[in-house]
């Protein structure tokens, strides 16, 4: 689900220019001054920039939600590997 925001947003952003066109024409409609300029400059602020910092947030918090898990599983199987030393070291006691 977070992977599904974070592509969303990334869609709004894309999509940034194309609604800035659509602003600029429309404008009349809904504001009572234009404020899309050829730049999208407005659009850049007010729209993209929140979102772009909120999907640096999410990249931030997917990369250290992965180093903890990579680091669980590392020491999953160091246990592992040290349970099964344990274990062959026992076999090979019983052994002599």
């Amino acid at each position: 689900l977070r992977f599904v925001f974070l592509v969303l947003i990334s869609v709004v952003v894309k999509s940034a220019e194309y609604l800035n066109q659509y602003g600029a024409a429309n404008w009349e409609h809904f504001a009572t001054q234009n404020y899309f300029d050829h730049r999208g400059v407005f659009l850049g602020i007010m729209l993209c920039a929140p979102l772009l910092l909120n999907c640096f947030v999410m990249l931030i918090s997917f990369v250290r939600e992965a180093s903890g898990l990579l680091v669980d599983v590392k020491k999953m199987e160091l246990d592992q590997k040290r349970r099964k030393e344990a274990k062959s070291s026992k076999a090979k006691e019983k052994k002599q």
